[in-house]
């Protein structure tokens, strides 16, 4: 027998115990359904690739929204299970001011929390704005509303 019989004789057994032990394991090995093609390596000492957009400018950046709506009388964001969020609720309530919660737990309004410290330079719950601009967090809010100052800075809308 010439030697490459014994290798196909060998190569046939090792497909039949391989094909075997399928019914032994919890799940059949996957097969390739055909052999690809090998891939051509990239010429190093070549020429670069040609971009394909050359004479295209780049894209505009997208428009970020800003934070704070100057069209609403006051904005919270915070979390429902943040203390001093529900309170800065309870300050609007009293005050007869509409406030609007962004619940930052909300998945639609996760990536506001990372944008808030980096505008605000601030770490702590409340995110507190008045007509679309920035006060401050709770303290400065309770600050605000026991001068009387709640009502004139939010517009006296409810």
């Amino acid at each position: 027998m010439a030697k490459l019989d014994w290798i196909e004789i060998v190569d046939r057994a090792l497909v039949r115990v391989d094909l075997l032990a399928d019914r032994f394991r919890k799940t059949p090995r996957r097969r390739l359904a055909f052999v690809p093609e090998a891939l051509t390596p990239v010429d190093p000492f070549g020429a670069p690739p040609t971009p394909l957009a050359a004479d295209k400018p780049p894209p505009a950046p997208p428009v970020v929204k800003p934070l704070g709506d100057p069209g609403l009388p006051a904005q919270i964001f915070g979390k429902r299970t943040d203390d001093a969020s529900g309170r800065a609720v309870m300050v609007f309530r009293e005050a007869s001011i509409t406030a609007r919660m962004i619940e930052l737990d909300d998945p639609d309004h996760r990536d506001y929390e990372n944008r808030l410290i980096r505008e605000t330079k601030r770490y702590e719950m409340p995110w507190v704005f008045l007509r679309g601009e920035y006060i401050g967090g709770f303290n400065e809010l309770a600050a605000m509303a026991k001068k009387g100052e709640l009502t004139k800075r939010a517009g006296g809308e409810s």
